[in-house]
């Protein structure tokens, strides 16, 4: 078997995973055989040195027509990043997940510090604490969320230290490792794409499959627009919706409504 390289988003190379890659390919929704068997195709089609990019679309595309469904499940971390350009669909999403786990949740609230008047991001309550939650959303893979960003969180918190218990960090790439240092120092909770082990973003996402809206990438990205723009940013609260509101909004026919409808639900049921 050939020896396989890659080259990563930071620039690092690393040598191929095959464990990485039957992971990802069972987190949405693969039998270990069929995991198995996109991986020998994936091995004869990449060359001895490649790109993580290039690796996800040959897996992408092997996924399109061997398991369509899980194709949308394994590109859920670029369909995160389509709630852009602006940070708000994010901030609507994280707050609607922190719901499905108990989370009293209001967004964009403005509360008046000691120094200065803060706007706040998501405001979370459970069992008798409250959460200064902020969301940085970045719409691009290779950003990192620093040690800055930390720092600044930590600071809000202190200027609203009468109104909060804790402060939230919440991203949908990664921390730096300086980042995670801190947060745990400081005892701020954080919430990132892959941290923490088990309870990071991608992992709440598929416990509670609260995918977002972006994941149906049938929907043209002109329609997808008005819809964020509407507050839909759930893939479940599209399927839901009525047909004639949805067509309203977007300026599509029902009848194309109720296709895309029908496709959501074939994600969520899979």
């Amino acid at each position: 078997m050939k020896e396989i390289w890659v080259i990563k988003r930071d620039g690092k190379i690393e040598r191929f995973s095959r464990d990485k890659v039957l992971r990802s390919l069972l987190r949405v929704g693969l039998s270990e055989s069929e995991a198995w068997e996109v991986l020998t195709e994936l091995e004869k089609i990449l060359p001895e040195m490649t790109t993580t990019r290039y690796i996800h679309r040959v897996i992408k595309n092997i996924l399109s027509y061997q398991h369509p469904h899980a194709k949308h499940r394994y590109t859920l971390k670029q369909a995160i990043m389509k709630l852009g350009p602006e940070g708000y669909p994010f901030e609507k999403y994280f707050a609607k997940l922190l719901e499905t786990q108990g989370y009293r949740v209001r967004t964009n609230i403005i509360f008046e510090g000691r120094c200065v008047s803060h706007e706040v991001d998501v405001v979370a309550e459970k069992n008798d604490k409250r959460y200064m939650v902020e969301c940085k959303y970045h719409n691009s893979q290779g950003i990192y969320t620093g040690i800055k960003v930390a720092l600044y969180v930590k600071a809000r918190l202190e200027d609203l230290s009468e109104y909060f218990d804790n402060a939230w960090l919440a991203t949908n790439t990664k921390f730096s490792e300086e980042a995670i240092q801190y947060v745990q120092c400081v005892g701020m909770k954080a919430t990132a794409w892959s941290y923490p082990p088990g309870e990071a973003l991608e992992d709440l996402v598929e416990k509670t499959r609260l995918y977002p809206l972006t994941i149906l990438d049938d929907i043209p990205r002109r329609f997808r627009v008005k819809l964020l723009k509407a507050g839909m940013v759930t893939l479940r609260d599209f399927v839901s919706a009525q047909p004639r509101r949805l067509a309203e909004i977007t300026g599509l026919s029902e009848h194309d409504i109720e296709v895309l409808q029908k496709k959501g639900r074939i994600v969520l049921e899979k």
